[in-house]
């Protein structure tokens, strides 16, 4: 695990960038309340984030069962028995190297099932008013996660 560019700092960070697509979305339903025909907009992530997190468990799974660097059959001193060490395959070592979270990308989407007013509006003020503040909710937990994080890294730094 490399200290400074760990998976529970880049993966906080990648929730913090779907929360703040998802409060612009509250913010533009909010401003656009009034307006006629206007459909609210929602931001789907978390299913992307969850299947991220998925795919770099199973790049762990991959390197705790595998040596990347070559080592010397080892012989067990008691029952005489070889123990091979297995290499990856070119397509783990493709997949390793692959970078998972780039494939990140927050979905903006159109809310056509939420029931519309007679102007065709569908934004409700109390609706969009919650998701804001769940929205800040989420993204103060995120931060304070990754603050911990780098309070930890620079104890480490300064031998505390």
């Amino acid at each position: 695990m490399d200290l400074i560019t760990n998976r529970t700092i880049e993966i906080t960070k990648l929730g913090m960038d779907g929360l703040m697509e998802r409060q612009h979305a509250v913010a533009s339903n909010i401003a656009n309340v009034m307006t006629p025909g206007f459909q609210r907009q929602e931001v789907a992530f978390e299913s992307q984030l969850a299947e991220i997190i998925e795919k770099e468990d199973l790049k762990d799974y991959i390197k705790g069962q595998n040596s990347i660097e070559y080592k010397p059959p080892m012989v067990d001193v008691f029952t005489g028995e070889v123990h091979q060490y297995r290499t990856p395959t070119m397509q783990e070592k493709a997949y390793l190297k692959s970078n998972t979270m780039a494939q990140f990308d927050p979905q903006v989407v159109t809310d056509i099932y939420s029931g519309s007013d007679s102007s065709g509006n569908n934004v409700e003020l109390e609706r969009e008013m919650m998701d804001l503040a769940k929205v800040g909710t989420r993204y103060t937990v995120l931060s304070n996660l990754e603050r911990m994080q780098f309070t930890g890294v620079s104890e480490a730094i300064r031998g505390q």
